[in-house]
This record gives structure tokens, C-alpha cells and sequence, in this order.
């Protein structure tokens, strides 16, 4: 990637943190169950000294031009510099090391348009191997619910997105994972592993699931203590009335 002089050299050019483009509800629940998912799976990936997981950062990827920015809803990349990625408020990638592999948009009413017509060739210029659109209207906002595209021979090329057993699923891979569009969420999935990607509402999930079983399991446990209690008196090894 070229580098652009914009100020006289010597000069310090401003890389901002935002601005950020305002989402709605369901724009914020989408995003944040994905993000969640990713950063969970690559905690225990083989590659996770070098890669890093991102949410609605802004990405800069001509160094000396600011205006080269972009910020994506979800970015993988991979064999980057773990210091200058993880706890910064941007990502750029000439101190990266690497530009991110794979970029998915939750679209909405405000970004559709750029999703479709803008930011595939921002996401080609800045090296992004796999592109992913995501609607989570279900496909009022796109024309259907999740859309990927591989970078080949210069070009975006898209990726099949099939329905199997009536979920549509498509393989990222860039990450090796299959989307599956599961109303209203999008989850991944891991075939080398048989699993789906845990979410924070598949912890919560998890944990309500746990606590109410804990209770279950008390609940016998005193109508068990209860029972052997009222065997004793009957048997009269028991003296209290």
C-alpha cells in the first residue's frame, strides 16, 4: 500500500478514534453477539498470538492520508502485531503488520447503501480477503440476509450461500467457520470441531440454564432430606413428633 504525504514531513497527522455511524437496537444486538462469539473463539485459537478480533473501529489503511478510513462492524485479521493492534483505539495497518482478512456489515437504514455500492471496493484497496453483508431484517434492507464475497484475481467474486436443512449457511474461508442465518441471529459454526461459537446470549443462556438446575437439584435434595425424615419417624428412629 502507498504511502500519502498530506502535511509537510515531520509534521504529526491525526489518525481519529470516530466518528462512529449512530446504530439502532437491532443494528448494536447483531454486532455485539457476533463480536462475542469471534473473540471467544479466537481466545482458544491456534493462531490467537497473532490475531486479533475487532468491532466498530475505525481501520486506516494508506498511512499519511486520514481520509483513507474505514470502520467495520466486525474485522478479523490474522499474523499481525499483537502491540500494536490489541487495546488501541484504531487499527492501522502499516503498524499492523497485516490488512484484516475478513470484514462483516450488519447493515441498516442508514449504511445499506454504503454496504452495497461503497464499501467493497474501500474493503478490495485495504486488502480485506472475504467481505460479509449481513441483514438482520431478514433481507428488507439488502434483498436477503447474508451476502459474502472472496477476494480473486483482483476481483470480488461471491461466495455460495446455500440453505441447508432450511438455515441459509455460508463458509467463510478466511476463518473457516460457516455463517448460518438462525432468525434473528446469524451464529458461526465450527465444522472442524462440531460446535457452534458461544455468544454472550448463549452464556446467558448457559447460566440461567445452570442456575435453574442447581435449584431443581436443592429443591429434590430437601424433598429427599424431607422424605428419608418422615421414613425414620414412621420406623421410630425418629422421636420428634
Amino acid at each position: 500500500m502507498s504511502d500519502v504525504l498530506t502535511r509537510p514531513e515531520g509534521t504529526d497527522i491525526e489518525y481519529p478514534e470516530g466518528p462512529q455511524v449512530p446504530e439502532g437496537d437491532l443494528h448494536t444486538l447483531r454486532r455485539c453477539e457476533l463480536y462475542s462469539a469471534l473473540r471467544e473463539w479466537m481466545a482458544e485459537h491456534p493462531r490467537r498470538h497473532s490475531s486479533w478480533v475487532g468491532s466498530n473501529i475505525n481501520v486506516y489503511y494508506r498511512r499519511g492520508d486520514p481520509a483513507a478510513v474505514v470502520c467495520p462492524d466486525v474485522v478479523v485479521a490474522f499474523g499481525i502485531d499483537p502491540a500494536a493492534v490489541r487495546g488501541q483505539p484504531r487499527y492501522r495497518v502499516w503498524d499492523a503488520g497485516a490488512p484484516p482478512a475478513f470484514v462483516l456489515e450488519v447493515a441498516s437504514p442508514s449504511t445499506a447503501d454504503a454496504d452495497l455500492h461503497d464499501k467493497p471496493a474501500r474493503y478490495a484497496e485495504l486488502g480485506v480477503a472475504e467481505y460479509w453483508r449481513f441483514d438482520p431484517t431478514g433481507g428488507d434492507l439488502l434483498g436477503a440476509p447474508l451476502q459474502g464475497e472472496a477476494r480473486r484475481r483482483g476481483r470480488w467474486e461471491p461466495i455460495a450461500v446455500t440453505r441447508r436443512d432450511g438455515t441459509l449457511t455460508g463458509r467463510s474461508g478466511a476463518l473457516g467457520l460457516e455463517l448460518r442465518w438462525q432468525p434473528p441471529r446469524l451464529r458461526l459454526y465450527d465444522p472442524a470441531a462440531h460446535a457452534w461459537l458461544h455468544d454472550h446470549h448463549d452464556e446467558r443462556q448457559a447460566r440461567q440454564t445452570a442456575e435453574e438446575g442447581a435449584r431443581a437439584a436443592e429443591e429434590r435434595a430437601r424433598a429427599a432430606e424431607a422424605e428419608l425424615a418422615a421414613l425414620r419417624r414412621r420406623l421410630g428412629h425418629d422421636p420428634s413428633p
